[in-house]
Formats: structure tokens, sequence, C-alpha cells
């Protein structure tokens, strides 16, 4: 028992004097007049006296109000001299995103010491930094908010803007948003209303994120289509992504044009002569039942590529893949698709914890996604059976029910 103990007691001090050989930094960049929305870099420095016997792992809490994520899976190896002593160690980045103004308080990092082996060795801490946001004049931040020195948006139409179109036809839009220093999750959804007289299919959001030497650069794709039902002239609104310039500090507006168009009904066949008239009739009514058959098929396959089904399957698909981030936006794409969201905020807050406030990559399982399948399967049904509980009829007869026979009098 006292070799115990005293095995337990010298292993501790030495995980004491291992946390006391390191030293934990954190500085923000910029560390004064940052504005909601931009990106603030949080450099976290772990020095480590003589030699480090393995990177640590290096985490940050949850920061009310911002987003944090880890933009690089390994840090920069940094040496410095100290008090005349010698240390190495790793520098890891963190991208702060604030969305509202004030004091914003980034907590200590926490850092997990590991051994040769990479064993957990002990725990040392940082110190928590704190900087104050500024919200520009005219910025509203209810919705998300971009701050960059350069923000495109790129509109294209197939088939081109200056085609003829008939009733029954589609034109496809494509918008591209590129912002640099900012996450395609940060750029707001746009709204695509649809007129009368047609109807608009919106495909789920693609997000191309690339890190370049540390510099990130996002990039969001939207794809909406446009299928015309009846003849007439048609407006398709422009949209606008607003920013603020970091460079000429001022509100812009990055914007696409939108669409005019006119369209015809299909022009009547002509007249044919006498002795052809069964035949062509006979070809022009197959003609139209199958091109009915077409637009019915298009429509209905396009339907349900909206349908609470179909981005209820890409989330199962996607927990299979054991793909997060992508688990993620079709969990957002899944949600839009219920009466209820807030049923399953659960399991968006689960997610975003993962996501957003993990110091190291992202990774589940395959055994943790299909759990996390079963729990969405499972809030799938519940809600599903509220809806149908609710269309039920009353299992108790009506109060005072009317007396049968005209008279209508008192028993």
């Amino acid at each position: 028992m006292r070799s115990l103990l005293l095995a337990l007691l010298l292993c501790g001090l030495g995980s004491l004097c291992r946390a006391q050989d390191v030293m934990v930094r954190s500085h923000l960049e910029p560390q004064a007049g940052a504005v909601v929305g931009q990106h603030v870099r949080i450099m976290v420095d772990v020095l480590f006296k003589d030699e480090m016997p393995r990177p640590p792992r290096v985490t940050i809490d949850e920061v009310p109000g911002a987003q944090i994520l880890r933009l690089e899976t390994q840090g920069t190896t940094m040496t410095e001299v100290i008090d005349g002593r010698s240390y190495i160690g790793k520098r890891f980045e963190f991208a702060l995103y604030p969305r509202r103004g004030g004091t914003m308080v980034v907590p200590a990092a926490a850092v997990t010491l590991l051994d040769a082996k990479g064993d957990e060795a002990g725990e040392a801490r940082g110190q928590e930094v704190r900087t104050e946001i500024t919200v520009p004049p005219g910025v509203d931040t209810a919705g998300p908010v971009i701050a960059s020195k350069e923000v495109t948006l790129e509109e294209q139409w197939s088939p081109p803007r200056t085609t003829s179109f008939k009733s029954g036809d589609a034109v496809v839009r494509t918008i591209t948003r590129t912002a640099a220093d900012v996450p395609a999750m940060a750029m707001r959804d746009l709204d695509f209303p649809a007129p009368a007289g047609m109807r608009v299919y919106r495909d789920p959001p693609q997000a191309l994120d690339r890190v370049d030497r540390g510099d990130l650069v996002g990039k969001r794709i939207d794809r909406i289509t446009y299928v015309f039902e009846s003849a007439g002239g048609y407006v398709l609104p422009g949209v606008a992504q607003p920013w603020w310039d970091l460079t000429a500090n001022r509100l812009r507006q990055a914007a696409g044009e939108g669409l005019q168009v006119a369209v015809v009904a299909p022009v009547a066949p002509r007249d044919w002569r006498r002795l052809g008239a069964v035949v062509a009739g006979a070809l022009a009514g197959l003609a139209c039942v199958s091109w009915w058959a077409a637009v019915r098929f298009r429509d209905g396959y396009r339907q349900w590529l909206q349908s609470e089904a179909k981005a209820f399957r890409d989330l199962q698909a996607a927990c299979r893949q054991a793909d997060l981030p992508k688990i993620y936006r079709q969990l957002l794409a899944w949600r839009r698709h219920i009466a209820r969201p807030d049923a399953v905020a659960g399991l968006v807050e689960n997610l975003e914890q993962v996501l957003f406030n993990s110091g190291s990559p992202a990774r589940w399982s395959s055994a943790q996604c299909q759990a996390f399948s079963r729990k969405a399967s499972l809030s799938r049904r519940t809600l599903r059976k509220q809806a149908s509980d609710r269309g039920k009829p009353p299992d108790l007869p009506p109060l005072n029910p009317l007396l049968s026979g005209s008279g209508g009098g008192r028993p």
C-alpha cells in the first residue's frame, strides 16, 4: 500500500512539474478595432522548456455571441529564448467571428500535455483575452454580417438570358459568393420568391471554403430552378449580399441583377392537308401526351428533390459517410421542412458544439454518426405521430347533442 501511494504521489508531482515547465500565451489579431462579422485571429502559443515530447491538444470553450473555428489541424512550430532559457513549442490558431457588438471575452485556452507515447501527461491553461467589437453604422446585426476586404457575387443563367421561353420551360440561376476571411456558413440565406404562374426549386447550398497558408477564402454556391407554368411576363428579382468593407470603412453590396422574361404559349400546329389529317392528328396527340408526361415527371422529381423525405434521406446518407460538415448542412436543410424546427434544436446544438467549439479536428466515429442518425429518426417519428394525433377526431361525443326530430323541443 505504501509503495502504491508513493508511486501515485511521484506521478502527480511529475505531472505538476511538467505543467510548470510549460508557458501558455494567448493574444488576438487585431487586438482592438474589430467590427462585427470580422475575422479575429486567436493565437495560442504553447512553449516547453528545452524540449517538447509531443505537440499538445488545445481547445477553447464556447464564446457567447460568436463562432470559433479551428482553421488548421497542425500548429506552427516556434522556438524562443526567454530569460536566457531555450523554449520550443507550437502556435495554434483559431478564428473568431463575432455576431454582436460590445465586449467579447475569449476564455482561457485549455492545454492537454502529452508524453512521447501520446498519453496524457498533465494540463495547463492560458489566460482569457478581451476585445471590444464595434457595430458600424447602417449594419443590421439581426442576420449574419460579413466584414471583409473583398466580397464578390457572380450570377449565371442557363440557358442564357437572351433565350426565348415557352410555358413549361425552365431556367437555372446559379449564384456564387466569395469572401476573404469569411466562411461560407457565415453568409446569409438569399431570398428567392416565386411569382404567380411559376415554381421555384432551390438546391442545398454548396460550401467550398479553402485555406491557403493560413488565409481563409469562403465560397458559397446557390442554385435555383424556375419553371414557367403559364404564358406571361415574369420578373425574377435581383439579390444582394451586404458587407462591410474593412479597407474603405463603408457599407457595400454585392448584387445580382435578376431577370425579366416573356413566356409565350406553345405554337399551334399548322393545318395539314386532308390526305394526312388523321396521321398528323395522331402524331400531334402522341407528342402532347409525351410532353405532358415528361413535364409531370420532371415536376414530380423536382418536388421530391425539395421534399422533407429527400432531405432526411440525404441526412442519413451523410451520417453513413461520417462527414460532420455534411451532416450539419443536411440537418439544417431537413429542419427547414419540418413544422416544428425547435423539436430538433438539441441535435443542431450537439453538432455545433463539435464543429465550432472543439480545438481539434471535428471527428466522429461511424458508430457515433449512426447513433446520431437514430436520434434524428426518433425525432422524425415523434413529429409525425404528433401531426397524426392532431388530425384524429375527438374520442368523446359532443356536449349537449341536438335531439333528433324536427320539434327541437325540450325532452
